[in-house]
């Protein structure tokens, strides 16, 4: 599917500098060789995350004047022209879907590009970065399709009247500058096959896809028509359905070219999906920080096992100090420890911590003061209650709170006076 895009003839002509002067300041404005052949390459922006776009068909990377400078104020970006397209000299012979997305992974080496990717496709674009994303997953933290071309999309509306498919494919053809035949008849085979080339699953990242829903009762192009459109639209949703972490969002007040006519949709989908990101690479990393502690307290635990408390405490400070671990988290980790793995001796030490990192915390203060009571250190124990109860007054602690630490200072004293 290639809806609308006879209608981008005049879009493909507009000249690069479009972006560029848009974008406050281009980090990099060139030709980026790929072999023996050349690529206009614009980049701009920082951040953790490179967006890079790729335009559909029949167009140069100024389809996303109006979006990529928006971006750039948040994240890197990066757009480049297709060989034929802008200032990208046009090739003997059309490139394969393949070579296209193999160039541009070599413009993204070439340009040191090695960040997670946030990757944007309007139309062909969304089959290229499909492939970029299923046969690179490690490199690729979000997906982003605007309006993009469905492989089977063809297949099924031919069945439904062939004649005005047909007619579809010849005004296409007949409108569009004989340079861009070769990727047009690349497109082709893959619609006509109704399948893309044998690739893996793509990976489950956070995704939105934007479906203009613009229709034309009586409209000349077939694929405009209401009943037409309302496939699109069940066929987009159905693609949906892969992604747990996915956005289907519509338009009818765009045609195909939504980045142009509603550049904000696509800049609010990048943003919704650069925080998604944001969000997973946090987790992720509290994930692998949170069993990298779990690694270290096995060692220590085996010192505490060898009465090396003094070297075991040290180390506990060390792992709990770099996992980054919240007083509530950290808290839970000793209670765990004590009260579910019964390890006594590493669970005063965690808890200890807990107490010292954040010495003004009622909470901490009484939960250590819970350890050392289950220890059989009752006068440690009844020191570390006063101190929650002071703290607790001083923070205005909720009552229930304050009628806690009350009755584990009671129980303190009690263990105190017995023989």
């Amino acid at each position: 599917m290639i809806s609308f895009a006879w209608k981008w003839k005049l879009a493909g002509l507009l000249c690069a500098a479009g972006l560029v002067a848009s974008a406050a300041a281009a980090d990099f404005d060139g030709m980026v060789s790929v072999g023996k052949e050349q690529l206009h390459v614009v980049q701009a922006g920082e951040g953790p995350y490179t967006v890079v776009f790729e335009a559909g068909f029949a167009s140069d990377l100024s389809v996303w004047r109006k979006v990529a400078p928006e971006v750039a104020k948040k994240a890197a970006v990066l757009v480049y022209s297709r060989p034929g397209y802008g200032k990208s000299p046009a090739r003997a012979q059309p490139l394969a879907m393949q070579e296209t997305v193999a160039e541009l992974a070599e413009v993204l080496r070439q340009r040191k590009v090695e960040g997670p990717l946030v990757l944007v496709g309007h139309s062909y674009g969304g089959f290229l970065i499909r492939y970029f994303a299923a046969t690179q997953p490690q490199r690729v933290a979000g997906l982003v399709f605007v309006d993009p071309a469905d492989e089977g999309f063809e297949s099924v509306i031919g069945r439904i009247d062939p004649a005005r498919l047909k007619q579809d494919q010849q005004m296409l053809n007949s409108s569009i500058p004989a340079k861009w035949r070769g990727e047009l008849e690349t497109i082709q085979k893959l619609l006509d096959a109704g399948r893309l080339p044998a690739m893996p699953a793509l990976p489950d990242v956070p995704a939105v896809l934007i479906t203009s829903v613009r229709a034309r009762a009586g409209s000349d192009f077939f694929q405009e028509t209401p009943e037409i459109v309302k496939i699109k639209r069940e066929r987009h949703a159905a693609f949906m359905t892969q992604f747990s972490n996915g956005a289907h969002m519509f338009t009818s007040n765009s045609g195909h070219g939504i980045q142009m006519q509603e550049p904000e949709l696509v800049v609010a989908a990048i943003s919704q999906v650069l925080a998604s990101a944001s969000q997973n690479a946090a987790r992720a990393a509290k994930a692998k920080a949170k069993q990298t502690l779990m690694d270290e307290l096995e060692q220590v635990a085996a010192l505490l096992g060898k009465q090396q408390r003094e070297a075991a405490a040290g180390r506990v400070a060390a792992a709990l100090r770099d996992s980054k671990l919240s007083e509530a988290e950290i808290n839970t980790l000793g209670f765990d420890l004590l009260n579910k793995a019964k390890q006594q001796a590493l669970a005063e030490l965690v808890l200890a911590y807990n107490s010292q990192a954040f010495a003004q915390s009622d909470n901490a203060a009484d939960s250590y003061g819970e350890a050392l009571l289950a220890g059989n250190r009752a006068a440690e124990a009844k020191r570390e209650f006063e101190r929650a109860l002071a703290l607790g007054q001083a923070n205005g602690a909720r009552e229930q709170a304050m009628a806690g630490y009350r009755q584990h200072l009671s129980q303190a004293e009690k263990a105190l006076k017995q023989p």
